[in-house]
């Protein structure tokens, strides 16, 4: 369950911080009974749209393989089953797998289970971290993949962020700062030692700073990477002097943000040091300050440098230009650049599963808004593509019966925000109810992904826009960088456009707004500014009290998301934070119907903090819509897990649009 908060806000309902108060406990199942009773007309609705996103994934399904040593590993999810077995095969024999890790085992009586899975190279070892309450507090067991031996030591108060040495007889892993759940520490363990004789290896001190490993391809190195969004710090423990100190690559530097690989002969290392949408550099091992980067490449006038992998005698990045995505390959001697997975519409491409530096092949996934994933893999030599998998979608489904359009929404400032338009094709040409979605923050890009449940929506006569804000990061790092900190309420005033937008050009006959976790931001100050525009909204996990979350330094997060939002504590961050806060600004005005989804484990945003948001609502709204909240009180931030059931707050959440819509709920 979230701490109890130390933070002093003086308002109705901040007694509600105090989330073992027994009023707190009975608020909740008291507002529980109340949306089961409003939605009772729509219960219906909710069970058929669970079902129908069910029936719609197939029914059994399995990863595509990748080597790691000797060995291939998959994950096969069973005909019906919500959780997958973790198996390897032998590369001399493919065919004979071995289940080394079922995951149903461990999940089967948890509402919420996450685990993380770690091997070494010799597929000696397998460490494995469970977190089966949604707090992000993680236990590291270890199985003895020789004998199957599940060894009786175990690691609590972790990450699940995990990196074995090659010989699997030592474990990197983060360990959590007990109070704020900050990645605060770098551990190393002796595989059998007792837990508690793990040393440290790196202590993050700076609470705007979380740090993370990761190992280097080949394993020739273990980085630490320390990191606030702004600034980060990389180090690096070497693989043949695996109880070695962390050196380190290059000291922080003021809005300096680099991350290293290496590619067997150097450092190659993506940095925005000079370079607003980031380019590559190379260094040497043995001198890597900042003074000895070597510029190696940068992406062309307009595009973002989004990501990289590395491999012997190649470099392969993912670029952002104007909005959509590409690969390029880009030989480290002199051969010619070439470009992979252009596309004519909008598409995603991120690279995927490879962990190998001697690879002579890149994998990544290509997906549309409209159709499964395609894993991929290009022939580094012969530069061909094959597909590797393209899952085949199940049930009434069919991807020819919808259509993309993208849209650009003029602002004041000249900026045009890019506006994702979801419909039936049968409905293309007429208005239809419009669920405007958003997030727009951290730099997060909702890309073009199939996501099954939104076509659960669109068929019951819906429409929805999904809304590309400042704050996040589709168009590169100046996008994120124009919704950030004290230009927050930019990314407040695009939503509000964006919505204002479907009804100015015929798309919407009556807007709905959707927001999830820090999308939450964008939809509470949006009913602020224009409640009127909105016939409901539904949040999932809403950041909606941000003022007081970001005023107490003793909850999760807190410290590490000054970068993103503001510090209250500085007066100008202050100012600009209470210009928009979702909570702070609601004021006496007909509110529409709200619907907030909560999880009372969620360490990410409090459970409190939209429970305060709806019990202010409530007493400030004076007209006819009426606000509502639904917690859950055995998940965290993500809620329920499993292959199906994940999307079980999504079905309550569109039956409740739907309803509204209807006239079931009023």
């Amino acid at each position: 369950m979230a701490q109890r908060s130390k933070h002093k806000d003086a308002d109705d309902f901040s007694w509600m911080r105090d989330v073992s108060d027994p009023r707190f406990l009975l608020f909740l199942q008291e507002e529980n009974a109340r949306l089961a009773a409003a939605m009772a007309p729509a219960s219906g609705i909710e069970q058929e749209i669970f079902e129908e996103i069910a029936s719609r994934s197939p029914r059994s399904d399995e990863t595509v393989p990748y080597r790691y040593g000797e060995y291939e590993y998959r994950f096969v999810y069973p005909e019906g089953a919500e959780y997958p077995r973790f198996e390897r095969a032998h590369s001399r024999n493919p065919e004979t797998r071995e289940t080394i890790l079922d995951y149903a085992a461990i999940a089967a009586s948890h509402a919420s289970c996450d685990i993380q899975v770690c091997a070494d190279r010799r597929s000696s070892l397998l460490a494995f971290a469970i977190d089966v309450t949604g707090e992000r507090l993680y236990t590291i067991r270890f199985k003895d993949l020789t004998t199957g031996a599940v060894l009786p030591q175990a690691i609590s108060g972790a990450s699940g962020n995990m990196v074995l040495s090659k010989d699997g007889e030592v474990l990197f892993y983060t360990e959590l700062d007990s109070q704020t759940l900050r990645w605060r520490r770098v551990k190393r363990y002796r595989i059998g030692a007792a837990p508690q004789t793990a040393e440290t290896v790196y202590d993050e001190t700076d609470e705007a700073f979380s740090c993370s490993i990761y190992p280097s391809k080949g394993d020739d190195f273990v980085f630490i990477r320390s990191s606030s969004g702004e600034e980060d710090e990389v180090r690096f423990v070497a693989g043949d002097d695996i109880l070695g100190p962390a050196r380190l690559v290059a000291a922080r530097r003021p809005k300096c943000q680099y991350e290293v690989q290496f590619d067997g002969a150097a450092f190659v290392i993506r940095t925005n040091d000079d370079a607003s949408n980031f380019r590559l550099m190379r260094a040497s091992r043995d001198v890597a300050e900042t003074h000895a980067w070597r510029p190696f490449w940068a992406p062309d006038p307009g595009s973002y440098l989004e990501d990289f992998e590395v491999l012997q005698g190649s470099i392969a990045v993912t670029e952002r230009v104007d909005g959509a995505m590409r690969g390029r390959i880009i030989p480290t001697g002199r051969e010619i650049e070439s470009v992979f997975a252009p596309s004519h519409e909008p598409a995603a491409v991120a690279f995927k599963d490879n962990v190998e530096l001697d690879a002579r092949s890149i994998r990544f996934e290509w997906a549309t808004y409209t159709d499964f994933p395609r894993i991929c893999e290009i022939d580094l030599d012969s530069r061909e593509t094959r597909v590797l998998k393209h899952e085949k979608a199940a049930g009434n489904f069919d991807q020819n019966d919808y259509a993309v359009e993208e849209h650009r929404v003029d602002r004041p400032d000249g900026a045009r925000v890019p506006l994702t338009i979801l419909s039936r094709k049968s409905d293309r040409e007429q208005p239809c109810p419009t669920l405007v979605y958003g997030y727009g923050a951290y730099g997060f890009s909702i890309d073009p992904y199939l996501w099954l449940p939104r076509f659960s929506l669109i068929d019951r006569g819906f429409r929805i826009a999904i809304a590309h804000v400042r704050g996040g990061g589709e168009l590169g790092r100046v996008w994120h960088e124009a919704g950030r900190r004290r230009n927050k309420p930019t990314s407040v005033a695009d939503f509000v456009a964006c919505a204002e937008y479907t009804l100015e050009v015929g798309l919407a006959s009556s807007v709905y707004a959707m927001g999830e976790s820090a999308g939450g931001v964008l939809v509470g100050a949006a009913l602020n500014a224009r409640p009127d525009l909105f016939r409901a909204a539904v949040t999932i996990a809403p950041f909606v009290d941000l003022f007081n979350s970001l005023s107490d330094p003793t909850i999760p997060l807190t410290t590490t998301d000054y970068d993103e939002w503001g510090d209250p504590n500085d007066p100008m961050d202050r100012r600009c934070i209470l210009s928009y806060a979702p909570y702070e600004k609601l004021q006496p005005q007909p509110y529409p119907h709200v619907l907030a989804l909560a999880r009372l484990h969620d360490t990410q945003v409090s459970v409190w903090e939209p429970a305060k948001w709806i019990a202010r609502l409530q007493t400030m709204s004076t007209g006819s819509g009426m606000q509502f909240l639904r917690t859950e009180f055995d998940t965290g931030h993500m809620g329920r897990s499993g292959r199906h059931e994940q999307f079980r707050d999504t079905a309550t959440a569109y039956a409740f649009l739907i309803g509204v819509e209807r006239g079931l709920i009023s």
